[in-house]
């Protein structure tokens, strides 16, 4: 018996779809953060929510910051990333972007200045005879260290410029080595980029302060961050001055069905479900500064590679 070519091609169409169903649903890998940041929270709130219950296989990918995260993507080995848009933007100036589109715009990022409460002592002789320095504002901080990581490295050097204040940028492997470093004087302030509140600083205590980004210096700030305030009841810190950066779930700009179909699935469901996602106890309190119609400032991801370009 003779199979014409077409119910060939039939069968062989049918026996595909059959195989990749019996598989289940191509993996998303998604690239996030350090272990118990905003990023890797969100992610597994997330995954809760639009993973194998809404027929989606998303994977973490733990970065050690958004520059790690971004180049994933420009390398192909992760769907998405969790990135801020000052770190786009910064990137932009000396590389192609053009392939990385934002499939959704999350919540946004304030910069948290934080250095000791009890002034610094400078001068004098055996403790005697010297001056108190008080650090309360970003302004204060020039000619001095500054420790960052992860994306926030890129966030100081953008701040350090844009706002022309000069100081040190001194880069650890995380916020525990970058506390360490200023409760022991290496540094004098320490500059962290998130969701608020941010997990890690729930161990702190008033022997630490969050410092302010008042005028002039967040005008200067303002083409690229937007005002912010922060509170922390444990360290008596109540509408602190700052600006923010925006998260977005960054991807690249595939065209085929079969990559695009997965990312505008997970959009779908993330912009359906945030009800779920911001009042189910124990996930992240960023979630509820997620907007369904938010326009992401950077170019959206739309199947078949039309990028719209949002204005900041």
């Amino acid at each position: 018996m003779t199979t014409s070519p077409s119910l060939a091609l039939a069968l062989t169409l049918t026996l595909t779809t059959t195989l990749a169903a019996a598989q289940g649903p191509t993996p998303i890998p998604i690239s996030t953060g350090l272990p118990q940041g905003t990023y890797a929270v969100m992610f597994k709130d997330l995954a809760g929510v639009c993973g194998a219950a809404a027929g989606l296989s998303l994977v973490e990918k733990p970065a050690s910051g958004a520059d790690e995260s971004l180049d994933r993507l420009l390398r192909n080995e992760v769907s998405a990333a969790f990135l801020q848009t000052d770190v786009l933007h910064a990137r932009r100036t000396t590389e192609d972007l053009g392939g990385v589109k934002a499939l959704v715009a999350l919540h946004p990022e304030p910069i948290h200045l934080l250095a000791l409460t009890a002034p610094l002592v400078e001068g004098g002789v055996l403790g005697l005879g010297g001056r108190d320095v008080q650090f309360n504002t970003l302004g204060d901080l020039a000619k001095r260290r500054v420790g960052v990581w992860g994306g926030a490295v890129v966030t100081a050097r953008l701040v350090q410029l844009q706002a022309e204040v000069d100081y040190r940028v001194t880069e650890f492997n995380g916020p525990e080595d970058a506390m360490q470093a200023l409760r022991a004087r290496r540094i004098d302030a320490v500059l962290a980029v998130g969701g608020a509140p941010l997990a890690w600083m729930r161990g702190l205590d008033r022997s630490v302060k969050l410092l302010s980004i008042p005028e002039p210096w967040a005008g200067k700030l303002r083409h690229v961050y937007r005002p912010a305030k922060l509170s922390y009841s444990h360290l008596g810190a109540q509408g602190v001055a700052t600006v923010a950066t925006e998260a977005v779930l960054a991807v690249r700009d595939v065209r085929s069905a079969a990559a695009a179909g997965p990312l505008l699935k997970l959009r779908t469901c993330l912009q359906q479900q945030l009800d779920p996602l911001r009042d189910t106890v124990g996930h992240h309190s960023a979630w509820s500064q997620v907007e369904a119609g938010s326009v992401p400032h950077w170019p959206v991801f739309e199947r078949g590679g039309a990028g719209a370009s949002a204005q900041r």
